[in-house]
């Protein structure tokens, strides 16, 4: 079966304070990959582009612009409630992407962007301690950072744009180049007793 949408995206653009960017669906939104599962963002739900790095909007466009605006969409819904695994979900967003009508090569550039420096989660294999004290059980998700070297990360897009390696070889690639890092859970969520 090959990747589709269903439906259209209808939203409401919510005022508030600074930039107006998010939006909330009026209705649910479905993009079908092509295993034949259904991605959907659900109605009422308020998305506004941030899975999508500010840093490259200069390069690819806003997230509610062009092409890809329907993989932002959905991308930023399971970013936000990451029921489904970040690997899947940046997977997906490449699938949409290429369903929306973005070229092979700007999808996996944007793919790689998103898997590098989107948002990355974790099933913790067990418990994250600091200092002795526990702050994440086994089984919790724990948001990862990855780092990479500007250079290292110019190279992997102009590999990209060269080669055109399809998305297990970008996989590689980005796990054989970046460092991925936990992100400590904010202090409203650590352990009353937690000192770090």
């Amino acid at each position: 079966m090959a990747a589709h949408f269903t439906g259209n995206v209808s939203v409401t653009w919510l005022s508030e304070a600074g930039d107006d960017r998010s939006v909330k669906l009026n209705q649910d939104f479905t993009f079908v990959d092509g295993a034949a599962l259904a991605w959907t963002a659900k109605k009422n739900a308020v998305v506004d582009g941030a899975s999508i790095p500010q840093i490259f909007w200069t390069t690819f466009g806003p997230p509610f612009v062009g092409d890809y605006r329907r993989a932002s969409v959905v991308h930023d819904y399971f970013c936000t409630v990451r029921t489904r695994s970040a690997e899947a979900t940046h997977r997906m967003f490449y699938e949409a992407c290429r369903a929306g009508g973005v070229g092979e090569t700007r999808a996996q550039l944007m793919y790689a962007m998103v898997r590098t420096f989107g948002p990355n989660w974790r099933t913790a294999s067990g418990a994250i301690a600091v200092n002795g004290v526990v702050v994440l059980e086994e089984g919790a998700q724990v948001s990862v950072m990855h780092s990479m070297s500007d250079i290292d990360f110019h190279n992997l897009l102009k590999w990209i744009e060269t080669e055109a390696p399809g998305i297990e070889a970008i996989d590689a690639e980005i796990d054989r180049r970046a460092q991925e890092i936990p992100v400590l859970p904010p202090p409203q969520e650590r352990p009353p007793n937690a000192q770090f």
